[in-house]
């Protein structure tokens, strides 16, 4: 049941002998009266508790919205350079509903199962810590709104903000939603690159320096530098927060794509995903 969390640690570069019992465990069959309980559930008494105790027991994920520091930033070899608020409980429901309706309703089961991450934190914010600046965390609210680790993904929109977004505004929000949960399935190692996206990518990504669409970059360049990662999960966020015509009209449109490679990976993409998964990326970029 606790799949993801297997994951998590064989991802992990610690060496402590509990974890090594632990990996070496992973084929045995575990059953309720074995796996531990990592946290309490439900957190409160309100009518989506029931909803979360009910996730909890079919993908074996907890769902937090109450956290402390190390529930959130801890991910097995350190701590995550950012910081998050407990979610508002008023606004919980609201924030489920557009996961689930935004995200997890265009996976299929088998692919939910095999990627869901072992905790999913509710946050009313997440920030990333910006010290030396001397801001209060609540000033730096993240652009995108999300951050994933070895072992969870954050939802930093649970507050009333969620509720004030144009549909615009929350279509790119859908798009960072599902480059987060593609960015946690990398790191957990539940998903790998498709080998087919990879043959199109440079040889090495020193020389790119972000935006480069003749080459098949379609981002600006990250604050961590340019990576096999990062050029697919941009991918992934384009297809995912746009229409197939506006693609056309703008990164795929011979005029910028001068070289086919963007083409070339998207189809890559599109392709693998529903004929591995069954999973539609365009048609999620499609939805409103």
């Amino acid at each position: 049941m606790h799949h993801s969390l297997v994951r998590a640690i064989k991802s992990s570069l610690l060496l402590l002998t509990l974890w090594g019992v632990v990996s070496c465990s992973k084929e045995k069959k575990l059953t309720p009266d074995t796996s531990p309980a990592f946290y309490s559930l439900p957190q409160g008494n309100h009518s989506y508790d029931d909803s979360i105790v009910a996730f909890n027991k079919k993908y074996g994920t907890y769902i937090l919205y109450r956290f402390s520091r190390q529930d959130f930033a801890y991910n097995l070899t350190g701590y995550l350079p950012a910081v998050a608020g407990n979610g508002n409980e008023a606004y919980v429901q609201n924030t489920l509903n557009f996961f689930r309706t935004q995200c997890l309703d265009f996976y299929p089961e088998s692919f939910l199962k095999q990627t869901m991450p072992f905790k999913i934190i509710l946050a009313s914010y997440i920030d990333t810590i910006k010290q030396y600046a001397g801001y209060p965390p609540d000033t730096l609210r993240s652009i995108t709104g999300f951050i994933p680790s070895i072992n969870m993904l954050a939802i930093g929109w649970t507050d009333s903000t969620l509720l004030k977004k144009t549909p615009e505004q929350l279509r790119r929000i859908k798009g960072y939603m599902h480059r987060c949960y593609f960015e946690q399935c990398l790191l957990s190692g539940a998903l790998e690159v498709p080998t087919e996206f990879i043959k199109l990518a440079p040889k090495s990504y020193t020389s790119i320096g972000g935006y480069q669409p003749q080459d098949g970059m379609i981002e600006g360049y990250p604050e961590n530098g340019a990576s096999l990662a990062w050029d697919f999960l941009g991918y992934i966020n384009a297809i995912t927060s746009h229409t197939k015509a506006e693609l056309d009209a703008t990164i795929l449109s011979p005029s910028v794509d001068v070289n086919g490679i963007i083409q070339q990976k998207y189809d890559a993409l599109i392709l693998y995903y529903k004929t591995q998964y069954g999973v539609d990326l365009q048609a999620i970029g499609d939805h409103p």
